[in-house]
């Protein structure tokens, strides 16, 4: 096992998919209208999260106080970037010593525990951090080798509370790692793409188990299955994309029970208005929290479809969705210009009750001697118009 050692560490609320999160203190002040353009060199973010409790984190900041910040993993030098949406800055860059800028590592997903506390009963600040090995999606499964680590690690005391090997449970079967979840139970959950998998581990580290597993034998890990994790908050529901092995006919949506000893996929049947019209998951999912976990957004690089639980399947009006059915109420396509230059649509975050999609560019040329490319500006897209105009529509 490779040594953990931070390097630089200021600020650390992050997540690589949509998550249940604690009631904030206070409302998030409004964003504006419009993209917002972050100025950070090889940032290249495959995940954002904005975290709703950072005002009970700021603690952790040198720099800021009582303001509530965005979280990105820049992929491909495995570091995290802390930024203040609203004064338009990097606070802050995390650094993990023999991870950061160090192959074939790449950071695939990084999350606050929203359900842990502390004895006064204020957010406590523990993190679980996800490390891949980046040849298994450069290669589209068929490389799955090289090492895949969870991390947990306190902020507050820049320390690594305890580190578990997923390799040493997953072996040469399955691979690529790529998404996290928590529960209230303590479980943290982690996303296999290849073919599709779900391992827990305990908030108290020790080793992973295998939570689900396809029962094919043997597994052809370079079959291209689960993408994407979404909690519905206050309940026990996971919802999980498929991309079924990007299959013309379209991927497809799941739910597990999170309070399960074992994980067992329920398929979420979705209606749709036209016969063509098929979801194609190709990335991370997320539930806006201004839709009450109603709503959710499917990146698929060159759009995101937008699907809604159905009533009588835990719909409007009930406290927490299950999911039981859901309906396809569009898709907002990524933007012109942004597409002709080789952008794509890897995930979504609401920020102040704004909505935005995240944009990547992977075939960038890489800087010599180093893991990334040289841009040095990334857009958040606002689609909360055209998001809102699909949910009223309906």
């Amino acid at each position: 096992m490779f040594a953990f050692s931070i390097i630089t560490v200021i600020s650390l609320v992050t997540a690589a998919s949509s998550h249940p999160l604690l009631q904030p203190k206070a409302p998030c002040r409004p964003m504006g209208n419009g993209t917002i353009n972050i100025g950070s060199y090889q940032l290249y973010p495959e995940n954002v999260d904005f975290d709703e409790q950072s005002c009970l984190l700021c603690k952790f900041s040198e720099t800021q106080s009582q303001e509530n910040l965005g979280h990105i993993g820049a992929l491909y030098n495995a570091s995290v970037v802390v930024y203040d949406p609203y004064e338009g800055s990097v606070v802050s860059t995390i650094e993990f010593a023999n991870i950061t800028r160090t192959p074939p590592f790449h950071i695939g997903g990084v999350a606050w525990d929203p359900y842990l506390q502390s004895r006064d009963g204020k957010s406590a600040d523990e993190i679980t951090i996800l490390v891949d090995a980046a040849a298994a999606h450069e290669t589209a499964g068929r490389d799955i080798s090289g090492d895949n680590y969870l991390i947990r690690y306190s902020p507050s005391t820049h320390s690594v509370l305890w580190s578990t090997n997923l390799t040493r449970t997953s072996g040469t079967r399955y691979g690529g790692p790529q998404d996290i979840e928590h529960d209230a139970r303590g479980n943290i959950y982690v996303l296999g793409t290849y073919p599709g998998t779900i391992q827990r581990v305990s908030r108290t580290g020790g080793l992973a188990s295998e939570w689900f597993v396809p029962s094919t034998k043997p597994l052809d890990h370079a079959v291209v299955g689960y993408t994407g994790f979404a909690a519905v908050r206050d309940s026990s529901v996971l919802l999980v994309t498929d991309a079924r092995n990007r299959s013309a006919e379209g991927g497809a949506l799941y739910t597990f029970d999170m309070d399960a000893s074992r994980g067992a996929p329920r398929v979420v049947p979705i209606a749709y208005a036209e016969a063509d019209q098929v979801i194609r998951p190709a990335d991370a999912i997320y539930l806006p929290r201004k839709y009450g976990g109603e709503v959710l957004l499917i990146t698929e690089h060159d759009a995101v479809s937008v699907v809604r639980s159905r009533k009588g399947g835990g719909g409007k009006g009930e406290k927490s969705p299950s999911w039981r059915a859901a309906e396809f109420l569009g898709r907002i396509p990524n933007p012109t210009e942004l597409a002709s230059s080789g952008g794509l649509v890897t995930a979504a975050v609401e920020i102040g009750g704004r909505v935005y999609i995240v944009e990547e560019w992977f075939t960038d040329p890489l800087v010599p001697g180093t893991s990334a490319g040289n841009r040095t500006s990334f857009p958040l897209v606002d689609i909360t118009a055209q998001l809102d105009a699909l949910v009223n529509r309906h």
